[in-house]
């Protein structure tokens, strides 16, 4: 890839995008140069295919900001020192009704 090849990306992405043409300092170099052509070719059919997605209305997960915050690190990062009361609190409703179970099989008996 040539140094006018890099210099001319940005602005075959911008055109290829906007549908315009390049700007007039590369204009000459793409027009003859296959690979920012098919640079070109490949950006318009990405533009296309997402302006087509666009019209796609897609709901995200309901808990999908605490999956993203909980899977951080560092700041920003949900703790998740609420997994131990939750756990502890599922053991002594299990233990009660197990204990309120075993009281009422007693009385039948």
């Amino acid at each position: 890839m040539s140094v006018v090849c890099e210099l001319a990306a940005p602005f075959v992405a911008n055109s290829a995008v906007a549908g315009g043409d390049v700007a007039v300092p590369f204009r000459a170099h793409v027009a003859s140069c296959l690979r920012c052509q098919a640079r070109h070719a490949a950006m318009s059919r990405t533009a296309r295919e997402l302006s087509a997605l666009e019209r796609e209305r897609l709901s995200a997960p309901a808990d999908l900001e605490w999956r993203v915050m909980s899977a951080l690190e560092g700041d920003l990062a949900v703790t998740r020192t609420w997994k131990k009361p939750v756990a502890w609190s599922a053991a002594i409703v299990s233990m009660a009704a197990a204990v309120v179970i075993w009281r009422l099989r007693l009385k039948t008996s």
